[in-house]
């Protein structure tokens, strides 16, 4: 067999997530071989950084590197998606990959005053989203500059809607009888870009002994348990109930899209964990006297807005 002179063998493989990039290099009788992995993504997020306009993240990105040597990273880009909604992007610097396990930090910053957009996606799509990192690294091998694609996506479900609670609450009006909210129950109605609407279906029993019950409208307040307000209003209605029936009310509310970013805000402060309360209390007329039935301590219903993207960072 003839003896070979300079020879240079090369094999590249190149594998996101549990491949990452793969060489092999022989150079003059001896031999650099070596894998570089990309492995785990974590996001991260420091919720004394959070403002009402801005998400700062830590994007933590696994890299090994067997080879003996160390590896250069040229740069990279990074874009954070919610479906094809993009809330960020950043660069990634330049920087050393040492022999061994390494952790490659990003930070990059979400637009909160987006998230309204992503709220009415997100409820378009019967509260399913998903959330996507997309973008490359670029390292500088002995073979030349390799550019590995990054690549990491999870899905959001939620379950804010519908709700549905029995309430018994008695309103006494003394000798004329009693009024009884039996059952409340909230649907998602539809959600446009600016505003969602809610149907509350009210079922109210006329316990009064002989006087009808006249409903007038309802007065609404949709809140966190932080106090940020999303939507206040009246709605109109006429119905009356005889007495000894039970009736259901039918209402339209509305939370104001506009106040999605301070529920994001809120959010995230909690550790992705918020609960939405919707009070309201009734207008009726009952004897010729408009009263405000349980103005005073309204009837309250609440859902649970909880999802599970970012890991936490204290005084970070």
């Amino acid at each position: 067999m003839r003896k070979l002179g300079k020879v240079l063998i090369a094999i590249m493989m190149i594998a996101v997530a549990i491949g990452g990039l793969t060489y092999f290099y022989f150079r003059k009788g001896g031999i650099i071989s070596g894998t570089i992995t990309l492995g785990s993504i974590d996001l991260y997020v420091c919720p004394e950084k959070v403002s009402e306009t801005e998400t700062p993240l830590e994007v933590a990105i696994s890299i090994n590197n067997s080879y003996p040597i160390s590896i250069r990273i040229r740069g990279g880009d990074l874009k954070f998606l919610v479906d094809s909604l993009e809330l960020a992007s950043a660069l990634i610097p330049n920087q050393t990959i040492t022999q061994g396990p390494n952790i490659l930090v990003a930070n990059i910053i979400l637009n909160n005053t987006l998230i309204d957009e992503f709220w009415y996606q997100h409820l378009s799509r019967v509260e399913t989203s998903n959330i996507s990192l997309e973008g490359s690294i670029t390292f500088e091998t002995p073979l030349g500059d390799v550019r590995v694609p990054v690549k990491y996506s999870a899905t959001i479900k939620t379950n804010i809607f519908p709700i549905e609670q029995d309430l018994n609450r008695e309103y006494d009006l003394v000798i004329l009888g009693k009024v009884i909210a039996r059952n409340i129950k909230v649907e998602l109605n539809s959600v446009s870009p600016y505003e969602t609407y809610l149907k509350i279906s009210l079922t109210v029993e006329n316990d009064l002994k002989i006087v009808p019950l006249y409903v007038r409208g309802l007065v609404f307040r949709i809140r966190t348990q932080g106090m940020t307000i999303l939507g206040t209003g009246e709605q109109e209605s006429v119905k009356v109930i005889a007495p000894g029936e039970t009736d259901t009310i039918v209402f339209t509310t509305v939370i104001d899209n506009t106040k999605i970013p301070m529920l994001w805000y809120e959010h995230i402060k909690s550790k992705e964990k918020t609960t939405i309360y919707i009070e309201a209390w009734l207008r009726v007329e009952v004897a010729g006297t408009t009263i405000e039935l349980f103005k005073e301590s309204p009837l309250r219903v609440s859902t649970e807005f909880k999802t599970n993207i970012f890991k936490y960072k204290e005084n970070a």
